[in-house]
Formats: C-alpha cells, sequence, structure tokens
C-alpha cells in the first residue's frame, strides 16, 4: 500500500494550492482528481474561431482578491478590471441602470449585525426601508438571488451583512477577469506537482483516526486501491460533502465528524446556470440606443435569466446570460436546446424584437451543468440561517488529521469565489504543515 504524508482529494485550485505549499516544504503528497483535468469549477473552453476564452465556470475576480493578484503576478497573467455601462433592457427599450448599487446598498445596510438570523426572504417581508425602498427591493432581491446562487427561503441575511461602512455590494461592483482564460490559474499552481497529481482518480472513502487516515481510490480505468496517510486535505465542492455517500461522486467519511457535519448541515450548494452565446452581431445594437459600444452588463428582470454579460473592455462577439438560485435549478432539468431557447425568447422579449432575429445572429453556444455535475452537484456555495460562523467551524483541523478546504470554507466570507478557495487553501497548508511538524 502507497504512504504519504498528506493526500489531497480534488485538484481545484484549493487542493492545487495547498499541493503546491505542502509540497515546497518537503512533505509527501498525493493529489487525486476525479475528473480527467484540474481546475475544478474553472472550465475554460477555447474554439480557434474566438478570440477570447469562454469562461462556463468561474468567470470574474471579485473584489480586491489579493491572493488571486498574487498568482497572477507570479504567472505573469494579464487581468483586466471590467468598467463598462450597466444597462437595463425593458420593452423595447434600453435605459441606464443607474444607482443600482447604491440601491442594494441601501437595502442591506438595514440587516442589524446584532440581530437575530433570518432568511432573506422574511427580512424583505418587513419591508425594510419602507414605500422609498420599494424599487431598491426588488434589486437586492435579484442580486442576492443572482450573486449569491441562493434560495431568499433559506440564505440568512447575518451572512451577507455589511461591515459597519462597508459596501455590501463591492465585491459584486467591482470586478476583472483573467485575459488568457481562467484555466491558466490552476496551469501555474500545478506546474511543478508533476508525479504527484492523479487524474481519473476518485476517493470514494476516507478511514481515520488522529494521525492516521487510509483512503479507498477508485480509478476511471477500474478496480480499486488505497493509500495511507498522516493527513488528508478534503477539498471537493459543498455539494460533493452533502451528496449521499453511495452516489456517483459521493465521498464516505469513517467515522462522520460531528462537528463537521452540522457545520455542512448550516450551507447550502446554490445554483446557477450560465449560457454563452456567440452572435454574429449583437441583437441589441438594432435599437435606438446609444453609447451601446460601452455596455458591460444588460439587466432582463422577470425571467430565470436577470442579466447578460458582455466581453467589455475587451472586443468579443459573446455574450453569456446567467440565472442564478431556483430558476437556475429549474433550468438545470432541461435540456441545452430548451435552455438556449428559453435565454433567446426572454432576450428578444426585453429587447422588443422578434425570437427568430434574435436567433438568427446566434453562431454558436457552449454551457455546463455544475447542478448534474456529480463531481460539483451545484455552482458555489452560502450560508443558510443560523449558518454565518459554519465556514469557520469548516476550517478548523479534525484531530490534526482532517482539513477542509475550497471557497465554502474560506474563513473571510468570500465563498463563490476563486479567491476564497486559493486563500482557504493556503490556509490550510499552513494548518497542515504545523500539524505534521
Amino acid at each position: 500500500m502507497d504512504r504519504v504524508d498528506v493526500a489531497i482529494v480534488g485538484a481545484g485550485v484549493a487542493g492545487l494550492a495547498a499541493a503546491r505549499e505542502l509540497h515546497r516544504q518537503g512533505l509527501r503528497i498525493a493529489v487525486f482528481e476525479a475528473r480527467d483535468r484540474i481546475g475544478g469549477r474553472i472550465l475554460t473552453v477555447r474554439d480557434e474561431r474566438l478570440p477570447l476564452p469562454v469562461e462556463l465556470g468561474a468567470e470574474f475576480i471579485h473584489g480586491e482578491a489579493p491572493e488571486t493578484t498574487r498568482v497572477l503576478a507570479e504567472a505573469r497573467l494579464l487581468a483586466c478590471d471590467i468598467a463598462g455601462d450597466h444597462r437595463q433592457a425593458q420593452r423595447g427599450k434600453i435605459r441606464p441602470a443607474g444607482g443600482l448599487w447604491r440601491g442594494i446598498d441601501r437595502v442591506l445596510q438595514h440587516i442589524d449585525r446584532n440581530g437575530p438570523d433570518e432568511s432573506f426572504a422574511a427580512f424583505l417581508a418587513r419591508r425594510p426601508g419602507g414605500r422609498s425602498l420599494a424599487r431598491d427591493r426588488t434589486a437586492a432581491r435579484e442580486f442576492v438571488q443572482g450573486f449569491h446562487a441562493a434560495d431568499l427561503e433559506e440564505i440568512g441575511i447575518l451572512s451577507i451583512a455589511p461591515e459597519r461602512g462597508g459596501s455590501p455590494s463591492a465585491a459584486a461592483a467591482r470586478t476583472g477577469r483573467v485575459v488568457e482564460g481562467y484555466d491558466q490559474i490552476p496551469r501555474w499552481l500545478a506546474r511543478d506537482l508533476g508525479g504527484v497529481l492523479r487524474l481519473r482518480t476518485a476517493v470514494t472513502e476516507i478511514a481515520w483516526e488522529p494521525g492516521w487516515a487510509e483512503l479507498a481510490l477508485r480509478p476511471q480505468s477500474g478496480g480499486t486501491s488505497r493509500v495511507e496517510a498522516r493527513a488528508v486535505v478534503v477539498t471537493v465542492p459543498l455539494g460533493v460533502l452533502q451528496a449521499p455517500p453511495d452516489e456517483p461522486g459521493g465521498l464516505r467519511l469513517r467515522p462522520d465528524p460531528p462537528r463537521i457535519r452540522e457545520a455542512l448541515n448550516r450551507l447550502a450548494m446554490g445554483s446557477a446556470s450560465l449560457l454563452a452565446v456567440w452572435f454574429r452581431d449583437f441583437p441589441w445594437n438594432d435599437l435606438d440606443s446609444d453609447d451601446l459600444d460601452r455596455l458591460s452588463f444588460l439587466h432582463t428582470r422577470g425571467g430565470p435569466f436577470t442579466v447578460w454579460w458582455t466581453s467589455y473592455p475587451l472586443r468579443s462577439q459573446v455574450a453569456v446570460a446567467w440565472s442564478g438560485g431556483p430558476p437556475a435549478a429549474e433550468l438545470s432539468r432541461k435540456s441545452t436546446e430548451e435552455i438556449t431557447a428559453t435565454a433567446l425568447a426572454a432576450l428578444a422579449e426585453h429587447l422588443g424584437i422578434s425570437r427568430r432575429r434574435v436567433e438568427s445572429r446566434v453562431l454558436a453556444t457552449w454551457r455546463h451543468d455544475w447542478d448534474g455535475d456529480p463531481f460539483a452537484r451545484g455552482a458555489y456555495s452560502y450560508a443558510r440561517v443560523g449558518g454565518a460562523e459554519a465556514a469557520k467551524a469548516l476550517a478548523r483541523p479534525v484531530a490534526g488529521t482532517l482539513f477542509f478546504a475550497g471557497e465554502a470554507a474560506d474563513v473571510k466570507g468570500r465563498n463563490g469565489t476563486v479567491e476564497g478557495a486559493l486563500a482557504s487553501g493556503l490556509r490550510v497548508a499552513r494548518q497542515v504543515g504545523r500539524s505534521t511538524a
């Protein structure tokens, strides 16, 4: 039986960041990834017909993102800030979405950080801000459901409450993207890992006791094997940790740590549906509206897809339709053809032009079903009511043997981001280093 110092489950950004640091410390490590690729929920597609890659998973750099920025600098990767215009399309008119972020912030600032937790739906039902913020509450509802990929009946307000004097929407308002493609970050992190990285190898069970663990492996080539380790870093997505262990992609912990299970139960895996569409030319260019060449985000309220975004300030004819929360979960049960038809029909309605006119401009589409992916089981995590501190509980080691990382285990609340995954991987590397010293 093979033996290593540290076994790492999952080769997403968190697993690769941890692996790189532990490898540098001279520990014997092995990284096991069920997929045939690295990157996890980063999924970059390249088409020789297009000037830019297409992102089907993580796309944006949110907020300051110091760890992401550091890796970009190391790898000499180019990133650009998105500074274009937000517009709203409705009944054939495109208007400036002026004050969008200010309005959202006005609503979220009514959350009492010292008060009891409740669902965002219950919070909105009390009409914070009264009649004067009615329109802003609608924007906040769409923001929380879309940006956090959340069910408003489940997400707890304390997990999204702003810091005193802070802007709750800042991470969404300031965004950037990796020009060469987000997959360049996991490639950079994995560049020195060589033979310690084992793809197409699922970990189905982790039996453990303090100071020892045994992992059951199931390679795609068939058969089973086992490996022993002094410590295990688990970086699989929250949806996998919550799945029944006997289902495809499931993982059994034996014994199941009660504190970890309690933390997992206080978190939820959100749904998102993303459709990337390559247009011959953008259909909104037909409208009598000025300055659309700076369009970054086109908001389309009242349907499952609430926003489209472009590559601005970069020039590409690909636009992305986005849906988050329960509407996205409903979409995931449909075929790609049905999803495409839904998105294009809604866009045509908002623009006030015929569906055929929109469809005639489509050259290609791309999407990935993250809800149906057995190694993801959703888009990214959010905290349920009472779960504002669950990520911190998940981040605490179990008996110096089990360690958890990934966007759901970021202690600074950057769940759902590559930055949170990176930071959690670096955090867990420090924890493991101390425990194995």
